[in-house]
């Protein structure tokens, strides 16, 4: 038995060992190259470690998925523009299906190096190969949750910023500039700068707001803008609108916080029952378990 355990181990060891040096090389000469969409240091390691095998794969199949599924593709799409990576739902597609079949071929090993029947190697193909179609989505998805939690943290800080420059006597545009260059670098400043491009190429105010509003997704923001543009036409003080939308967007940070602070409760319950209760209740029973097997009533039960 205990051959057969380090026998197991050995050839396990030697599989990972090899796996994961192949992994290594593959990504040290994937990113050598420093520049096109793949070389976003954002990107996870899913992504930016087989750029050349995710195209091949998207041009194999992605694209036929992408025209196949246009709900889904969509969506897709619609997560990488809110994280602003330069990618379509046919890369996604490309990415999902190579992890699919790395991973469905480690399961196949892994039920092989076991010595498993053909039914548990087509199990462990089919989990894992789900389990790898699953993974490239859901880091698109942390990730523009990420890029917009960051946003909604630096937007009453830029408004106040952007008013108080309006308040000194910079016009719109001119506040704009001010923020992006006398603030650190993050997603919000990287879309204002691509908002103010868009006025000094000419395009009127009101339509540039709105189609940063569309790329952000966010409704706070999304609400500012409607204030902005109704202000405009009705004549109103933009400087108002704007210290008024900055306190209405604290105002719902701190709900959104207490909503939090209110759910964590019911979420500590998760981890309560399947971890401290069934401990208590090996505390409780067990001596007595123990209590009734030495006096010799085991029997009854």
């Amino acid at each position: 038995m205990d051959e057969t355990i380090y026998l197991f181990s050995a050839r396990l060891l030697s599989f990972l060992a090899g796996f994961l040096f192949v992994l290594g090389i593959k990504f040290f000469l994937a990113n050598r190259k420093k520049d096109g969409p793949w070389s976003d240091p954002r990107l996870p390691f899913t992504f930016r470690g087989f750029p050349n095998e995710i195209k091949l794969f998207k041009d194999t199949v992605g694209t036929g998925l992408r025209q196949r599924f246009p709900a889904k593709s969509a969506k897709i799409e619609r997560d990488l523009k809110l994280a602003a990576l330069p990618m379509d739902a046919g890369d996604v597609f490309g990415t999902q299906l190579l992890w699919s079949l790395i991973l469905g071929i480690c399961g196949i090993v892994f039920m092989l190096l076991l010595n498993m029947d053909g039914s548990y190697v087509v199990t462990a193909f089919l989990i894992a190969g789900f389990i790898g179609w699953l993974i490239p989505i859901v880091q698109i998805q942390n990730l523009a949750e990420e890029r917009q939690n960051s946003i909604r943290r630096a937007l009453p800080f830029s408004i106040d910023l952007i008013t108080s420059a309006m308040v000194g006597g910079l016009d719109f545009s001119a506040a704009v500039r001010y923020y992006v260059e006398h603030s650190a670098a993050c997603p919000l400043t990287q879309e204002f700068g691509v908002t103010l491009k868009m006025l000094e190429l000419g395009k009127n105010r009101n339509d540039a707001l709105k189609a940063m509003a569309e790329r952000l997704g966010i409704d706070e923001f999304r609400s500012l803008v409607n204030a902005i543009v109704q202000g405009t036409e009705m004549g109103a003080s933009i400087t108002d609108t704007l210290r008024i939308n900055a306190e209405e967007m604290r105002r719902v940070r701190v709900a959104a916080a207490e909503r939090k602070a209110q759910r964590a409760p019911s979420l500590m319950m998760i981890p309560m029952a399947l971890f401290i209760m069934p401990s208590v209740f090996i505390i409780i029973f067990v001596p007595i378990y123990l209590r009734v097997q030495a006096s010799g009533m085991a029997g009854m039960f």
